[in-house]
């Protein structure tokens, strides 16, 4: 059984057993406001009224010859050939705005608005096809829901898009019209031959096939069904509206608490249960009649992916070729208010099956159609003026905030010895250099044009020979942002305070290696999600020199091959547009999550303060990457996505219990069950991405119930809550949000008074206390004003750390002093089995601990940051 799953039962169990949970059961009705509980778009409807104004009667009684603009289908009119089929809106020629403002919620960067004229009247089914509808076309049903028996009311789902165009295909032949594609050369999901004639039916469904028109040069000629045009999507969606929905503009960001005017539109991630619902149920249509535009499942169209759309276009149809087809609406799942609009966009290979994706056929109607109703009137773009990015930052804590005193304070002589002892070992060590020694990823002078960065990797074996040390990577390096990011705050501090050329040059290419790791899971110019990041990038193998004549070989090749595990998947990235092919770790984990987001706060101080114009233009690079991130995992209902090989977007689920949702790329899994949850990580996810907390509140950022059962399962997960905790506090500073930090403060200094008590201390007890004191300091970063027994208790520590580290003779590898052969990469934290020392990395905490504005004057002194902020005092 896995860590996340006896996490999950044993809360579960724990839940039941002292608060008597019981199963509730809901009931849920069809939803819809017809008389006879049919379909939404009754066929024959029970008004007896001569009402041949713009109703939704295919059959009514008006036997006058009326040529009025109604929908009625078989009335006394001139024209006996019915305008629109059964079950679909008639859609009006017309122009729009196709995208979105910039100051509408949610916008990205893909979303331009730019004019479009759709000069062709078409049809469009007024709901998604049901897996009833797909069933009867297509003989089979390969839809994922119900969990349990049928419902063929469901919208069909898990087809890709080559189902869609099929089934496009048979329902043109089935009403007599000629069909828009030809099929070809198809090959079937259970790799075996298919042909038109059955569509692999028996075979689980098309996953490759040639695709062409059908004797027309574009697809708004067809005679036939067919997909819309994702332009012809967003028209529709819109009918003649501006707003963010068909109904105005949502008010929120996330998937709770509910948006009440999503609500009333769309089964989204905020009401839907996590299933899908009866195809036009239970949510109103827009004033063309159409269901379920937003919500419910998401709807393949006919266009390749671009990320750019270009200037005003007529009939557009998307580029040639391309690697993504576009994918319309936003499904019943993982995606929140922020995203749930018509301009919101993306793009799956068109072999992509999932339970979220559906389809919805259209139709170009005759040239000589009659109009039935006004095109809408084109209302010209608002301009709005944006808020510019703040730029001033806090420079103190903003609240006095004190604790009592709690043992001896230290002496004058205590704090100059101790100050003398860390700042020789950063320099007899070069602990600074080395991170542009050892740290590595893509070398300037490649000679491809790709892009340099350096990250602090891990799973790497050095070999030296005749002074050329190699770097092998025989590991995943899953956890790298962990030490990266640890590293990357200290060296911000240090040059910050001390412009030190040495510290310039390491934060920029880090600050490189934070967009590079984002840029590693890119695929294609034209990648719809361009900030979800992976574990760890791999990119080409190369040499270079560093400074100081220091001779460097980077092989990946060890490590790039298919490895699938539980946490992360190995897999190649043949279409990566910055470095060519290669290969990558996907499923971000939230263990490194807590370290990236606290890097955060050094960015935007660096991205306006640096002194320097390349430090202040790679930060602002990676700052700008690290909120895209951010904003994905709020704007999907606080879930962290991956991809892939092909680039297709996924969650994680849980290998052995798929119904769940893995651990490791959520922070809502157990909130059902204990609402405080992983709190921290969604209010600082909030502060970063929006600056608001979004309707997160943490309280004083401890979730008793979940953290005790969490560190019982794993010691680590103790640094995991800790670490969100301050970061989520450091954010708050920094947006301003000071009544939040204030109650975060509170809540991390009893977790402070717990540790100094021995709480938590369960297993893994060795790291415990080193780990302690390297937490202490980064507290104090916030605000967290030390005791002096804390004081001490980080001089003990550091102390022990300075003389143990001392003593490793590989901190610089091409030293003559160490012989070829294989060399350790990093120094191990172990003094003996019964001791352990501050984590390498933690060593360098007492710079962002001085440097930091919001270090609290309150507190007990530690260090001479005079001398730890000064390089030249060392």
């Amino acid at each position: 059984m896995t860590m996340q799953r006896r996490l999950y039962l044993t809360i579960l169990l724990l839940l039941s057993l002292a608060l008597g949970l019981a199963t509730i059961s809901g009931c849920r009705g069809d939803g819809d406001d017809n008389d006879d509980d049919s379909s939404p778009a009754d066929d024959d409807d029970d008004d007896d009224d001569n009402d041949d104004n713009n109703d939704d009667n295919d059959n009514d009684d008006n036997d006058d010859n009326d040529d009025n603009d109604d929908d009625d289908n078989d009335d006394n009119d001139d024209n006996d050939t019915p305008v629109t089929t059964a079950g679909f809106a008639y859609i009006p020629a017309g122009d729009f705005y196709m995208g979105s403002p910039e100051s509408e919620t949610g916008h990205r960067s893909n979303e331009v608005r730019h004019l479009v004229t759709l000069s062709r009247h078409f049809e469009m089914k007024n709901t998604e096809v049901s897996q009833g509808e797909f069933l009867d076309v297509m003989d089979f049903n390969p839809s994922h829901f119900p969990n349990f028996g049928a419902d063929e009311t469901l919208p069909v789902e898990t087809v890709s898009w080559f189902d869609a165009l099929a089934y496009t295909n048979r329902l043109s032949e089935d009403l007599q019209y000629a069909p828009c594609y030809v099929l070809a050369e198809i090959i079937c999901t259970d790799e075996t031959a298919g042909d038109t004639q059955t569509y692999c039916a028996e075979h689980g469904g098309i996953a490759d096939a040639a695709v062409t028109l059908n004797g027309e040069d574009s697809v708004y000629e067809c005679e036939g069904f067919r997909l819309p045009t994702e332009a012809e999507w967003e028209y529709a969606a819109r009918a003649g509206t501006t707003t963010a929905t068909y109904a105005g503009d949502p008010t929120l960001i996330t998937c709770e608490p509910v948006d009440p005017l999503l609500d009333g539109i769309a089964w989204y991630c905020g009401n839907s249960k996590k299933q899908t619902h009866p195809t036009g149920s239970g949510k109103a249509a827009n004033d063309w009649g159409l269901f379920d535009m937003l919500g419910n499942v998401a709807e393949w169209t006919w266009d390749w992916y671009q990320n750019d759309l270009g200037g005003a276009a007529t009939d557009p149809e998307g580029p040639s070729d391309g690697h993504f087809r576009v994918v319309r609406s936003t499904p019943y799942r993982w995606l929140g208010a922020a995203r749930t609009r018509a301009a919101y966009r993306t793009g799956h290979t068109p072999d992509y099956r999932l339970h979220l994706i559906g389809l919805r056929p259209v139709r170009t109607l005759p040239a000589d159609a009659p109009r039935l109703m006004p095109s809408p009137v084109l209302a010209a773009p608002i301009a709005v003026s944006l808020p510019k990015a703040a730029t001033d930052w806090p420079d103190e804590l903003p609240f006095a905030f004190t604790r009592p005193a709690v043992g001896d304070p230290l002496t004058p002589e205590e704090i100059s010895t101790f100050t003398e002892a860390v700042t020789n070992f950063y320099a007899t060590s070069q602990f600074f250099p080395r991170m542009l020694w050892v740290g590595h990823g893509m070398s300037e002078d490649n000679g491809q044009g790709w892009p340099d960065y350096k990250l602090q990797v891990q799973d790497v074996t050095l070999t030296k020979s005749e002074g050329v040390v190699t770097f092998t990577h025989t590991g995943p390096s899953d956890n790298l942002m962990i030490s990266t990011g640890r590293l990357f705050n200290n060296v911000a501090a240090l040059y910050l305070a001390s412009g030190d050329a040495t510290m310039r040059r390491i934060l920029v290419t880090h600050s490189k290696g934070i967009k590079a790791l984002i840029q590693g899971m890119t695929f294609t110019a034209d990648d719809p999600e361009p900030f979800l990041m992976p574990r760890t990038p791999f990119p080409a193998n190369h040499a270079y020199t560093e400074e100081g004549g220091r001779q460097i070989v980077v092989n990946y090749d060890p490590v790039k091959q298919y490895r699938f595990d539980w946490n992360g998947w190995t897999i190649p990235n043949d279409y990566n547009p910055y470095f060519g092919p290669m290969w990558i770790r996907n499923m971000r984990s939230k263990d490194d999550v807590p370290h990236i987001y606290r890097t955060i706060p050094l960015l935007m101080r660096l991205s306006t303060d640096a002194p320097d114009q390349d430090v202040r233009d790679a930060a602002a690079e990676a700052l700008e990457y690290l909120v895209g991130f951010t904003r994905d995992i709020v704007e999907t209902g606080y879930y962290i996505r991956t991809k892939d090989e092909w680039g297709n977007t996924f969650i994680p689920m849980n290998m052995d219990y798929p119904f769940l949702v893995n651990d490791l790329a959520t922070f809502e899994l157990y909130t059902d069950l204990v609402p405080s949850a992983e709190c921290d990580p969604r209010l600082a996810s909030a502060l970063i991405a929006y600056g608001e907390p979004l309707g997160v509140d943490c309280g004083n950022g401890i979730g008793w119930i979940y953290e005790v059962i969490a560190a019982y399962q794993h010691y680590f997960n103790w640094a995991i809550i800790r670490y969100f905790h301050i970061a989520a506090a450091h954010q708050a500073l920094m947006t301003g949000n000071n009544d939040i930090a204030y109650d975060l403060l509170t809540g991390l200094t009893r977790r402070a008074d717990d540790m100094m008590e021995g709480f938590g201390n369960w297993e893994n007890s060795l790291d415990y206390v080193p780990d302690q004191a390297a937490f202490l300091l980064a507290a104090a970063t916030v605000g967290l004003p030390l005791t002096d027994a804390e004081a001490r208790l980080i001089q003990e520590q550091y102390t022990t750390a300075v003389t143990h580290y001392s003593a490793w003779a590989y901190w610089d590898p091409w030293d003559p002093s160490v012989p070829d052969g294989e060399i350790p990469f990093r120094p191990d934290r172990a003094i003996s089995p019964e001791e352990r020392a501050v984590r390498w990395e933690d060593m360098s905490f007492l710079l962002e601990y001085c440097y930091s504005p919001f270090r609290n004057p309150a507190g007990a002194q530690v260090v001479d940051c005079d001398v730890i902020l000064d390089p030249e005092q060392w």
